[in-house]
């Protein structure tokens, strides 16, 4: 039709956001289907939005990519544990609700086909259900699956950072930067870390934030 105006469709993209709630972590019980062993553990996010972590009570961490995350079920869509003994240890008379609307499923894997659960439950109905929709939220935030560079780079040495802790504090050391179990920050740009000497850039694989030399006083 002649004068038509062709159609557009504007998006507006959300900026990742991590809820205090989720920065600050909630108690769930963590089970497996081939266990009957319960764990409990405080689930939290870090607050760039980039993993999803446990702590249980000997202080053991975990983690999960929230990029892996391909879905965050509450309710009916959960898993329930089969054996009845497990079950018997989750569903104590002291909770209210159903178990299923406590429960919490992260879905996670590479792909669609190679896919993996993780089964939570919640104290409280409306804390798994906060956690379901957060998560799923996080996981699927466009902004988030195109991150840039430097957001990339500092997701790649939060990672390295919780495997090899020793690594990133030697680098820190060999760089005259604070390292170990120092309370202080140090505010290095992303060009100042670009012009650092030849010798000295390959080998300082760390991250130029100060939340992350900060992360090294714990």
């Amino acid at each position: 039709m002649a004068g038509a105006q062709p159609g557009v469709h504007a998006l507006q993209l959300k900026p990742v956001f991590v809820s205090e709630s989720l920065r600050k972590g909630n108690k769930f019980m963590k089970w497996d289907d081939d266990s009957t062993m319960v764990t409990p553990v405080t689930l939290r996010v870090d607050p760039q939005g980039y993993f999803l972590y446990w702590t249980d009570q000997n202080k053991d961490t975990d983690l999960l990519d929230i990029a892996y995350i391909k879905d965050a079920r509450n309710g009916k869509c959960t898993k329930t544990p089969k054996d009845m003994k497990l079950r018997e240890l989750l569903d104590v008379s002291t909770l209210v609700g159903k178990m299923e609307n406590r429960m919490l499923t992260v879905v996670s894997g590479p792909d669609m086909v190679n896919i993996t659960y993780l089964n939570f439950m919640a104290f409280q109905e409306e804390i798994a259900k906060e956690w379901a929709e957060e998560l799923f939220g996080l996981a699927s935030n466009l902004l988030a699956q195109n991150m840039s560079r430097e957001a990339c780079l500092e997701k790649a040495i939060f990672r390295m950072f919780s495997a090899d802790r020793k690594r990133v504090e030697t680098a820190l050391e060999n760089c005259n930067l604070p390292s170990g179990r120092v309370r202080s920050t140090y505010s290095l740009s992303l060009s100042l870390y670009h012009s650092l000497p030849l010798p000295i850039y390959p080998c300082f694989q760390v991250c130029s934030s100060p939340f992350f030399i900060y992360m090294l006083s714990f």
